[in-house]
């Protein structure tokens, strides 16, 4: 069925310039894709790293500009605010980025205030120095610690960062003759905890962080972008890049068959006089090794004159009447034509039921057909096996499948052999797979030759179904 000749190796070792270069880009494309991809996630996670670094110090700075405005430019001082705890709520009210404040003495709140109803801090979320944290998205706290006492709640000595000197007794201005030796022995020996306000305040302004929040997503969708139109570059690139091959492909069978029809025309004019001096020949001969010589000569004028017939009809665009034909009757006529020709050939069938109407040119079908079930034949002679013939409805074709036991054959080689002149028989000339095809793309149909799981070659026509199209 399958003829593999190599007289198409004229033409396989042209080389394309351009090939190497397009072979090494797409060799490199996906390193570059990976290795750009890594990039930008590194990208992407550094500035993700820098958002919280960058909300904690807003968070700090927030804190210290209001723990300046509140406290030391306020209107109390932390002396009267440790003997007045209750002046707290006046204290902050005037703030309106102020949602909480505490008023705490180590673990014990003494005052509060807050806007939410319902608020709640958590002491895990307290920090143990001066300094602030991040609650949420929206809120931020900032804590100092102050006035008497020189411990904190792990029982370590603290350095004093609030109004005034001193070494644990407080500052001066809470220093009273009358303080009692139990609070001097308390704050001497570092046992009173020391007292610390806390704000809770809405964040700044997100704008802060968001040209980091932005690049976080920036880098990975630039690199999908960038890859998808590198994608899209590249398919373009594949598609041109077949377009051409199909291009020169179809160009030089223009040209092979121009200079074969030529040829065909060349050889046809003597041969007609070569045959007639043949059968002249054989009527005045007398002697039985010459007629059989001049009968040789008729013979092969014959062979001659079916090849350029051949050539001709490859070199000529076919005439084709495209109309609504029963593709069951025709395979089922031409399998009957095919078996009064051939009667020792078996016939394996699976067709169906009734009509199955597809569009294309009665005649030409028959012969697309003829000629694999002649290749089918060929390729089965030596074993005798039958033939499968078998027609099936894919989506919006109907498709004939003429199957036979084969040795399997590359994709490549499974399309050089619809190239003309490529024949594995003795007896022939390469031209019946490639005139068949050209009559399928003529009906808007197709005809490839593939694989099968069960080691045969399958040879698939397909014509557009009537009500699909």
């Amino acid at each position: 069925m399958i003829n593999t000749n190599s007289n198409s190796d004229g033409h396989k070792n042209t080389r394309n310039p351009g090939a190497t270069p397009q072979k090494l880009m797409l060799a490199l494309t996906p390193v570059l894709i990976i290795a750009s991809g890594i990039l930008a996630f590194i990208l992407s996670g550094w500035n993700a790293s820098r958002i919280e670094p960058l909300r904690q110090w807003a968070a700090e700075r927030d804190g210290k500009e209001l723990y300046t405005e509140i406290i030391h430019e306020g209107p109390i001082s932390p002396g009267q605010l440790l003997q007045q705890p209750e002046e707290l709520v006046s204290l902050v009210d005037p703030f309106p980025q102020v949602i909480a404040a505490f008023l705490m003495q180590g673990s014990e709140i003494v005052a509060s205030y807050s806007r939410l109803p319902g608020f709640e801090l958590h002491t895990g979320q307290l920090p143990h120095e001066t300094g602030a944290a991040v609650l949420n998205e929206q809120f931020s706290l900032y804590r100092r610690f102050f006035g008497p006492g020189a411990t904190s709640e792990n029982g370590r000595r603290r350095a004093h960062d609030g109004n005034g000197g001193g070494s644990g007794r407080g500052p001066r201005w809470m220093r009273s003759d009358g303080e009692s030796n139990d609070q001097s022995t308390a704050l001497s020996s570092g046992q009173m905890p020391r007292m610390s306000i806390m704000f809770v305040f809405r964040n700044s302004d997100r704008q802060l962080i968001m040209p980091l929040v932005y690049q976080t997503w920036l880098w990975p969708a630039v690199w999908l972008a960038l890859t998808l139109l590198w994608g899209l570059v590249l398919m373009f690139q594949r598609r041109t890049a077949r377009l051409m091959t199909e291009i020169q492909k179809e160009s030089h069978l223009a040209t092979i068959g121009q200079m074969s029809a030529r040829l065909a025309h060349e050889i046809r004019n003597p041969l007609g006089a070569i045959r007639g001096m043949a059968q002249i020949l054989q009527k005045k001969l007398n002697d039985e090794n010459q007629l059989a010589m001049a009968r040789t000569i008729e013979q092969e004028t014959f062979r001659l004159d079916s090849l350029t017939g051949g050539i001709l009809d490859f070199s000529r665009p076919p005439v084709i009447n495209p109309a609504r034909i029963d593709i069951n009757l025709v395979v089922n006529e031409t399998l009957k034509l095919f078996q009064q020709q051939n009667p020792e050939v078996k016939f394996d069938l699976r067709l169906p039921e009734g009509p199955v109407l597809c569009i294309g040119d009665e005649n030409a079908v028959k012969q697309v057909f003829l000629n694999l079930l002649k290749n089918a034949a060929d390729a089965t002679e030596a074993e005798n096996l039958p033939i499968s013939v078998e027609i099936v409805q894919p989506g919006q074709n109907v498709s004939i499948k003429v199957t036979n036991p084969g040795e399997p054959m590359s994709e490549k080689r499974l399309e050089e052999i619809f190239e003309p002149f490529v024949s594995s028989k003795a007896h022939g000339y390469g031209l019946g797979l490639p005139i068949s095809r050209k009559l399928a793309n003529s009906m808007g149909g197709s005809l490839c030759l593939v694989n099968s799981a069960d080691r045969s070659i399958v040879a698939e026509f397909s014509l557009p179904q009537v009500n699909k199209v």
